[in-house]
C-alpha cells in the first residue's frame, strides 16, 4: 500500500522522535544503521522531510535530525501524503483510470472500504502514538535478529 520511501520515512521519524524525547539529535548514518536502511536513500528522504517542514536538522558537531514540533502534532497521514500524496487512497485496485462509485470495477467496493479504513488509521495516529507503543515494549521499528543455533 505504501511506497518504500513512505515506509522508511515513518520508521526514521519515529526513531528521530525516540531520540528527540531524550534531547538527542541523530545523523543519517546512525538512523540507517539502527533501522538497517540504505544510508544514501535515507539521506534523500530525510532532506526532503526537512525541506517540507516535517522534521528539522542542524549541521556540524552535535548536529543531526530532530523534531521541531511535538510528535503528537505529526500525523502519520501528514508524513505519508508528504511523501506519496493521496494517490494510494484513490487508486483503483484493478488499475482502471476512471474507477468510481458511479463506474466501479469489480473490486471497487472492497478496495474502497480497505482504503477508507487505512486513511482513518493514518489520520488518527500520530508519531507520538507509535513512540508510545515502542516505549511500552509492545512494538518495534528495528528488525529482529535471530541467533543462529550453535552446532555441537
Amino acid at each position: 500500500m505504501l511506497s518504500k520511501t513512505a515506509e522508511y520515512a515513518l520508521r526514521a521519524i519515529v526513531y528521530i522522535a525516540l531520540n528527540d524525547a531524550q534531547g538527542l539529535k541523530v545523523g543519517i548514518k546512525e538512523i540507517a544503521k539502527e533501522l538497517e536502511l540504505p544510508a544514501h536513500f535515507m539521506g534523500k528522504i530525510l532532506q526532503d522531510l526537512v525541506r517540507k517542514g516535517i522534521i528539522a536538522s542542524v549541521k556540524g558537531p552535535g548536529g543531526g535530525f530532530y523534531l521541531h514540533r511535538q510528535a503528537s502534532e505529526i500525523s502519520l497521514l501528514e508524513v505519508i501524503t508528504t511523501i506519496d500524496g493521496l494517490e494510494a487512497f484513490r487508486k483503483c485496485g484493478m488499475g482502471m483510470k476512471m474507477c468510481s462509485d458511479l463506474h466501479p470495477c469489480p473490486l471497487h467496493n472492497e478496495i474502497k472500504a480497505y482504503r477508507d479504513q487505512l486513511l482513518k488509521v493514518f489520520s488518527s495516529k500520530s508519531i507520538q502514538n507509535l513512540v508510545d507503543g515502542i516505549n511500552s515494549g509492545k512494538y518495534f521499528i528495528t528488525n529482529l535478529h535471530e541467533e543462529l543455533p550453535t552446532q555441537l
